[in-house]
């Protein structure tokens, strides 16, 4: 019997220790933007004018904030090795707000979350700037901003595009609410 009850007593502990590894292991991080939405910008990116043929996008992360480095690294990998867009392909590129320049090699930008303050600054470089924060688009510090949950929603800020110099087309008018 005393042969039964030490083998029930290893046994018993397994739940116990399973549940110790799982609470002690690291939680997964989730990017402010979903792959669903990373997708949706993929495409957004062939309704630009002039449209690109590909490239890379800057997802930028405020310089002093590693949660923000930790969203922008958890877009970057939404990515791969790259999405359909347009006559091409995209990849993203983490990149810290401090050292972004002045946007040469890329065709757009994402903001990560955290990284809210750059918005405004990157409206002068000429390039799409995306975000998840509709804030951002409504006070026009960023041109675009995407969801899919619970239905695909993209809302496009006239102004801040036109100070972007970030022309669409005519089709894409019908896909967006403008602000």
């Amino acid at each position: 019997m005393a042969r039964y009850a030490s083998a029930f007593a290893r046994c018993a502990c397994l739940p116990a220790a399973a549940a110790a590894l799982l609470l002690t292991a690291a939680p997964a991080t989730a990017a402010s933007l979903s792959s669903r939405d990373v997708q949706i910008i993929a495409k957004a990116l062939g309704f630009l004018d002039p449209q690109p043929h590909g490239g890379l996008i800057a997802v930028i992360y405020a310089t002093d904030n590693p949660a923000s480095r930790t969203d922008a690294n958890a877009i970057v990998a939404l990515f791969g090795d790259g999405l359909a867009s347009g006559g091409g392909a995209v990849t993203a590129r983490a990149v810290d707000a401090a050292a972004f320049g002045d946007g040469a090699g890329y065709v757009a930008i994402i903001l990560a979350a955290g990284a809210e303050n750059a918005g405004l600054a990157t409206l002068r470089h000429g390039l799409l700037s995306i975000t998840a924060a509709d804030a951002l688009v409504k006070s026009g510090q960023c041109v675009m901003a995407v969801h899919s949950q619970p239905r695909v929603d993209i809302t496009v800020n006239r102004a801040a595009a036109q100070a972007a110099g970030v022309g669409f087309t005519a089709a894409f008018g019908m896909l967006v609410h403008e602000e």
